[in-house]
């Protein structure tokens, strides 16, 4: 066995809360009709800078989502899910420590908020209960680079 001490990443996850949460649903008829669910997805880096030695980010992972049964709305959501991550100043650039933000602190923010939303939807009377897909962070990272230039 080897200690965690010596394998334990440079980037490291501290915690996580929902910031905002609203689900609306409807009752339909939803027998012989196709379901259809759309998702959107966004983050936001609201704080990447060194603090007591340590690099220290805040990131907010942002989910939107629908279904429909036919033209009847049967439920919509809005979630962001925000977390903390430190890393080592003596292992990472800043621009080394905001890409992990960026890209693995979302990886780590979209299972949570699957498992969040999977949890909520089901005891919401909502049948089956909304599971997020997996997403491609890295073209998510690249839109939202491509969105600021």
């Amino acid at each position: 066995m080897v200690e965690g001490k010596e394998i334990a990443a440079d980037f490291q996850f501290r915690g996580n809360r929902v910031k905002l949460f609203s689900l609306e649903t409807k009752i339909a008829d939803t027998k012989g009709k196709k379901v259809s669910a759309e998702f959107q997805f966004d983050y936001n880096v609201n704080q990447c800078d060194e603090d007591d030695g340590k690099y220290f980010g805040i990131i907010e992972f942002i989910v939107h989502g629908k279904a429909k049964a036919g033209r009847s709305n049967l439920f919509k959501f809005e979630l962001t899910m925000e977390g903390a991550f430190v890393g080592k100043p003596e292992a990472l650039t800043i621009e080394r420590f905001k890409q992990m933000l960026e890209q693995n602190g979302i990886v780590t923010l979209s299972q949570i908020s699957r498992s969040f939303l999977l949890s909520v939807t089901s005891q919401s009377g909502i049948n089956p209960p909304v599971m997020l897909p997996m997403i491609n962070v890295l073209a998510l990272y690249e839109k939202k680079k491509a969105g600021k230039e």
